[in-house]
């Protein structure tokens, strides 16, 4: 047997026991209604009308409408914002040593042009060769210091710094200078990077120290 909450339109199934106790009356399991029974028996199953109705059978997918996948969407913002700030962590504490890198960089600049974005100026000492150097004395009793350097890099890297160091005739150090591009670089060149396999002269003008020199050395820093 069956019954039917008059307010909500609920179906409950009926027991003999139930029909005894409580004199015909029951709560509805769904909205909590007190009714009487009695008045909404019957031996079959009534089909299920109203609000009831509503709440139980949900409008019908479309053969053409995507299925709808409940916490997914909110699973998919929450991926792509956490690559986001995955991805601003990497470029802020290693992007300078990602540029650097020259399996990676071709691929950055790339990306790049693609932003209209400027990658830092490679620079990799290990790719400079000097093809030759020399510390003479001049008529004017000052030195000439030059070098011939070559960027063997497949990018443009920025020009070294030179650490020029002057030694006595015991192989020891006295006096040392460090020179910077700005300091060997004719003011009208204009530029701050070497392209790749381009050459560059370097030549400074020493002034005669006062200890007589017995040799030098210098290193691109």
């Amino acid at each position: 047997m069956y019954t039917l909450c008059p307010d909500c339109q609920t179906v409950h199934k009926l027991t003999l026991a139930q029909l005894r106790s409580d004199r015909g009356m029951m709560r509805c399991t769904h909205c909590s209604s007190l009714f009487d029974v009695l008045e909404f028996i019957s031996e079959s199953k009534p089909a299920v009308t109203g609000k009831q109705a509503e709440q139980k059978a949900p409008p019908e997918r479309l053969p053409w409408e995507p299925e709808k996948k409940t916490g997914r969407a909110y699973w998919h913002v929450g991926l792509i914002i956490g690559l986001l700030l995955l991805t601003a962590q990497i470029v802020y504490f290693e992007g300078y040593a990602f540029s650097q890198n020259p399996d990676v960089r071709p691929g950055l600049e790339k990306f790049c042009r693609y932003l209209n974005c400027r990658l830092p100026v490679y620079k990799n000492l290990d790719e400079f060769s000097v093809l030759e150097g020399s510390f003479t004395l001049q008529p004017d009793h000052n030195y000439a210091f030059r070098a011939i350097i070559v960027n063997q890099a497949s990018f443009s890297q920025a020009y070294p710094t030179i650490k020029l160091t002057l030694l006595d005739y015991n192989e020891k150090p006295f006096a040392q200078r460090v020179f910077k591009p700005q300091d060997y670089l004719p003011e009208a060149a204009g530029v701050t990077a070497m392209a790749p396999d381009a050459v560059t002269e370097i030549r400074l003008t020493i002034a005669r120290p006062a200890s007589k020199i017995g040799g030098y050395t210098f290193k691109l820093i």
